[in-house]
């Protein structure tokens, strides 16, 4: 199966906001800066009362990282925010082709090359979200395929022979952040 797509300005918009805010990185990074930082403050805190035989930066440490807790998400989300909205909405479009058989994927201008063809064990993740899908491959390529009946069945069709799951953010799209 082959399709003509359109990139718009629209995709990309969505596709920066969801590496933002939802990628695989994006959690790694959430979940390590809330949690690691208060507890390595506790342990810090712990430790250095061990030292000097107190018991005042025990209590600091906990206070410091229950703080963490609670105003770092909400520091983390104002400056997400703040990235999304310094991203400049151009009206440029982009012709690309995609094309799912039973031996590879491709996504190209013309005629597909080696390195614009790929194989579904080379698929991590997939993911649709309100108006786009993106395929992960390896682990810095990212496919943008807007979304419509055509692209949904491929997209069905990369997800089946690279044994994947389609992971859905339905609702999400940039204009829902703001």
């Amino acid at each position: 199966m082959q399709k003509d797509i359109v990139l718009k300005s629209e995709n990309l918009l969505d596709y920066q906001a969801f590496i933002l805010f939802f990628s695989r990185q994006a959690r790694k990074q959430y979940l390590l800066n809330t949690f690691g930082i208060s507890g390595e403050a506790m342990l810090a805190g712990f430790i250095v009362d061990m030292l000097a035989k107190t018991q005042i930066f025990t209590i600091v440490g906990i206070v410091f990282g229950l703080f963490w807790l609670v105003f770092y998400p909400i520091f983390l989300k104002n400056r997400r925010k703040a990235a999304l909205k310094n991203l400049s909405l151009t009206h440029n479009e982009k012709h690309m082709k995609f094309e799912v058989n039973e031996n590879f994927i491709a996504f190209y201008e013309n005629e597909p090359s080696e390195n614009e063809k790929f194989s579904f064990a080379s698929v991590s993740e997939i993911y649709e979200l309100k108006n786009i899908f993106i395929i992960f491959l390896y682990e810095k390529i990212h496919l943008i395929i807007p979304k419509d009946a055509d692209s949904a069945k491929m997209i069905g069709l990369v997800a089946k022979n690279a044994n994947k799951h389609i992971l859905r953010l339905e609702n999400f799209e940039f204009k829902s952040l703001k």
